[in-house]
């Protein structure tokens, strides 16, 4: 990538796609940001460059590198591939490009610590990253495998289409609410609708929206 395309990019500003990082000082901070690319359509990630879309560079942009090479072999699992660019911008100083497709084993996962043996999971909303619920790790899961078998559609299944008929959106708590079923019915019935394309899942901060697929 040149100098000019990385400006083109860094116009955009920060979104869906777009992350910036002023320094890799604090790699653990940054894993998520990766993570949620991975988990999601992918996405590009600038090293050296301000929240502001200002493009400051790093004084020494071959460490700062190794730390974030480093940070994604012991922190990010499964492990994950991307392609990276160190970018000069004058004499001293250069940004880090990263680009991350979407992952091919997902959900990933990002760890505080090497250590540590359970970590946390995250998708891209708009310009931040959340953490995945349940049921969105679930579909990650299972959304790239082989194409879903045909189901019967029983009362939980109608009485949720019924509901969609008549409401743009549903929520697992308000699917037991109205449906008078437990959490973990309501979680697979939406888990199932989605990954046979027959429901969409809008990833949320609060609780994930399911609506039908357009």
């Amino acid at each position: 990538m040149t100098f000019t395309e990385a400006q083109q990019l860094i116009a955009k500003g920060e979104g869906q796609r777009i992350e910036f990082k002023l320094k890799a000082k604090h790699p653990d901070r940054i894993i998520r940001e990766i993570v949620a690319f991975s988990n999601s359509k992918g996405g590009h990630l600038f090293i050296g460059v301000d929240d502001n879309g200002s493009i400051v560079g790093l004084k020494d942009a071959e460490e700062a590198h190794y730390v974030m090479g480093k940070a994604m072999v012991e922190l990010c699992r499964p492990q994950i591939e991307y392609e990276h660019h160190i970018i000069p911008i004058d004499d001293n100083r250069a940004i880090i490009h990263y680009q991350f497709e979407s992952g091919k084993n997902k959900p990933y996962f990002a760890f505080l610590k090497p250590s540590h043996k359970r970590g946390r999971s995250f998708v891209r909303l708009e310009d931040r990253s959340i953490q995945a619920s349940r049921e969105l790790r679930q579909i990650l899961k299972f959304s790239l495998k082989e194409a879903q078998t045909s189901f019967e559609y029983g009362e939980n299944e109608k009485m949720l289409l019924n509901y969609l008929g008549n409401h743009k959106e549903v929520t697992v708590n308000t699917f037991c609410t109205f449906g008078n079923i437990n959490e973990q019915m309501a979680s697979q019935t939406l888990i199932k609708l989605t990954l046979n394309n027959v429901l969409k899942v809008i990833p949320d901060e609060n609780e994930d929206k399911f609506i039908f697929v357009v």
